[in-house]
């Protein structure tokens, strides 16, 4: 939604308790204090915010149990928020929030796009990818500079950096999109034929076609005892070619790592280790929502699960 748009939309606050109010209870709710059950809404008279029981006569907050719940701050700020994390391309730092919401502190603007955040990890996909897929990974962190923790020895390029390394699956049909952190497992070990198996487990179907390059990791996949859901594997050699013509690349997931690191360079300049799961879900999120009402929707909706 473009800024018209939603001013149209939430033209008061009453709007926008009334827009989150119905995709939490979906017409109805059941009282917290006496079981009864509501087939509508009923708001409490004073205050729109509280929901209210005709048959023990209580009444309950109706954000609980969302990102909104005890929250001072109007909820059309809330709503506007996650629309510009939608609209963003490359996502919108808290800096840039607080000037376009008027929020009093950055801390409090960090704290609600956390808050997003989170609700756009609770996206599920799980066997979403069933058709052709392509795995790749990147690291994420700074240049080696002097007098900087990685201006070591091991500050390369690539395989063998002290950087971060994401792994990430795309699925070539539709454009879907899923990555995820490769933090050391319990020996230290990186990037291990068990940690890309998992995350091909938790997104693919079993008996899909996955494209790799020649990296030693995905060697698992040639192994009939270990690939239990019978992943075929195509590569390509990227120290002789990037293309085996026939679609034999991994082209797309690569391209998503430019958008992944001009997001980070451009806008959030530097992401800690531990919340940077946050913004690959973020990145992920919006690659797979590309339409502004869908994602907006969507947000919504997982903010009050």
């Amino acid at each position: 939604m473009n800024f018209l748009e939603f001013t149209r939309r939430f033209s008061s606050e009453d709007d926008a308790i009334d827009f989150i109010v119905a995709k939490k209870y979906r017409g109805g709710y059941i009282c917290p204090n006496c079981g009864s059950v509501h087939k509508g809404i009923y708001h409490q008279k004073y205050d729109r915010r509280k929901l209210y029981c005709n048959n023990c006569k209580s009444e309950f907050s109706a954000l609980a149990g969302t990102i909104f719940e005890n929250t001072h701050i109007d909820l059309r700020i809330w709503l506007y928020a996650i629309n510009l994390v939608v609209v963003s391309k490359k996502g919108i730092s808290a800096s840039q929030l607080q000037r376009e919401t008027g929020i009093g502190s950055y801390r409090s603007a960090w704290r609600m796009l956390h808050q997003i955040r989170g609700c756009m990890g609770k996206a599920s996909y799980k066997d979403m990818f069933d058709t052709l897929v392509e795995i790749d990974e990147t690291y994420v962190g700074g240049k080696p500079r002097k007098n900087n923790q990685l201006s070591s020895t091991n500050s390369k390029r690539g395989r063998g950096t002290v950087k971060i390394p994401v792994i990430g699956v795309k699925e070539r049909s539709t454009g879907k999109v899923y990555a995820k952190v490769a933090l050391p497992d319990a020996s230290g070990k990186q990037l291990t034929g068990e940690q890309l198996m998992e995350v091909l487990d938790s997104v693919c179907k079993e008996g899909i076609t996955v494209m790799t390059d020649q990296f030693s990791g995905y060697n698992i996949l040639d192994d009939k005892t270990k690939n239990l859901r019978n992943y075929k594997r195509m590569k390509v050699d990227h120290s002789t070619v990037f293309s085996l013509g026939s679609g034999q690349h991994t082209n797309g997931i690569e391209g998503c790592w430019s958008v992944l690191k001009r997001a980070i360079f451009g806008i959030y300049h530097h992401i800690s280790v531990r919340h940077m799961q946050k913004y690959v879900d973020e990145f992920c999120f919006r690659m797979n929502y590309r339409d502004s009402n869908v994602g907006f929707n969507k947000i919504v909706e997982l903010s009050v699960l």
